[in-house]
């Protein structure tokens, strides 16, 4: 039986990590997961929850992806895995799914955050006001199995809660020059510049809300795996931008749109979860990697039709505070992230008043928030040293739940 067991586990690892093998790395090395989550590169077998899906029959595809991009080299015969730190103990098989009382709580605490993030004081009550009318865990922030690792255009249904916002002049003609991301069934968390009317081109005005939305060009939009629903045009009821916005690059740089019907959720429609835990909600995510996506639109440009992504990892605040204070005359505050920067990778692959995700394990589960709505940057997207701020959702829970209704 021991025999015949190490055979059935030697077939699925090879098969499963049988893509590529990078160069061998020393065990104990630091590494990045595919979800941009710090780990260090060990044997397969000590990574308690990686090792126990390799050792699943019902594997799934979206699992498989996963674990062979997690391959971080090959040692000694043996396969070298980016293990997260929590992923050393937690199981695989004996960690319970969420169960009605968990759907209840507010977001869980961070598995990832709770011993590395850099946190302000808080003494919020994140109960208060309408905090039921969001969604928890596994309500948002879920994909399906499909997620692409790599690469700078998504999968027909990733990041499901991504909005597209349509505009239209006086002369009837319309164009798509921001985005949003869903949060609940009736609102869309955005930039204030996105909406506020000094700051939309004159004679536009915003019209209406794509979700669902994939291929600009095409309706409904198809791959070689299928296709999908039609995407969703949605009315707007009510615009709240937030009293202390007055002027792009303002600080208080988020708004909310109430959408005049509630929204039916599927696959490529669902809400995004919000940081509303102490921890998250109070993180500053200093050299965490996270994902931007949408159509490469601002508020003044057009780019991409299909909707893509990228990667940015946040700064350091204070160099930013440096740089735009100095040279840009704008002050920054603590409720702004500053990231990017890189060169050639920043959110021109997203939308201006799209949203910055992270990726968080939630009672073993990958689970995505909005941890940032894209605010404004430098003139060229992309520039080398120069990090885009984005408006910290965590610093504005309270106003949300104070503004959001049934």
């Amino acid at each position: 039986m021991g025999i015949r067991l190490n055979i059935y586990i030697f077939l699925v690892i090879m098969t499963t990590l049988r893509l590529h093998f990078v160069t061998a790395a020393t065990s104990g090395d630091s590494c990045l997961t595919p979800s941009a989550m710090p780990g260090s590169c060990i044997n397969l077998e000590e990574c308690r929850y990686l090792y126990e899906l390799v050792l699943d029959p019902n594997l799934s595809q979206n699992d498989r992806r996963y674990l062979r991009s997690s391959q971080c080299g090959y040692k000694n015969g043996k396969v070298l895995i980016c293990c997260p730190p929590n992923y050393r103990k937690l199981s695989a098989t004996t960690t319970p799914r969420p169960s009605p009382a968990d759907t209840a709580m507010v977001f869980p605490e961070s598995v990832a955050l709770k011993t590395t993030a850099t946190s302000i004081s808080s003494g919020v009550n994140i109960k208060a006001n309408n905090s039921q009318l969001l969604p928890n865990f596994p309500q948002c922030g879920n994909m399906l199995e499909n997620r692409i690792y790599g690469g700078t255009e998504t999968a027909i249904d990733e990041f499901p809660w991504l909005a597209l916002f349509e505009y239209t002049n006086r002369n009837g003609g319309k164009g798509f020059h921001c985005g949003g991301v869903l949060i609940n069934d009736r609102y869309v968390l955005t930039a204030a510049h996105c909406v506020f009317e000094k700051d939309i081109p004159f004679g536009w005005r915003l019209t209406s809300i794509r979700l669902g939305e994939w291929d600009t060009r095409t309706d409904p939009d198809c791959t070689a795996d299928g296709c999908a629903p039609k995407y969703r045009s949605n009315s707007i009821e009510r615009i709240t931008t937030h009293p202390g916005y007055g002027k792009h690059n303002d600080p208080n740089d988020i708004a909310l749109v109430r959408l005049t019907a509630s929204v039916p959720f599927s696959d490529y429609i669902k809400p995004i979860c919000l940081p509303r835990s102490p921890s998250l909600r109070n993180a500053t995510f200093l050299n965490y990697v996270m994902d931007a996506a949408g159509w490469g639109k601002t508020e003044k440009t057009n780019n991409n039709p299909v909707k893509l992504k990228t990667t940015i990892k946040i700064k350091d605040f204070s160099g930013c505070v440096d740089k735009y204070s100095v040279l840009y005359n704008i002050p920054l505050e603590s409720s702004q992230l500053c990231a990017g920067g890189d060169g050639g990778s920043d959110t021109c692959s997203g939308d201006s008043g799209g949203p910055l995700m992270f990726q968080d394990i939630v009672n073993g589960k990958p689970v995505y928030f909005a941890a940032g709505i894209v605010s404004f940057g430098p003139s060229l997207c992309g520039v080398a040293d120069w990090p885009a701020i984005y408006t910290r959702v965590g610093a504005f829970i309270d106003w949300i739940e104070r503004n959001i209704e049934p």
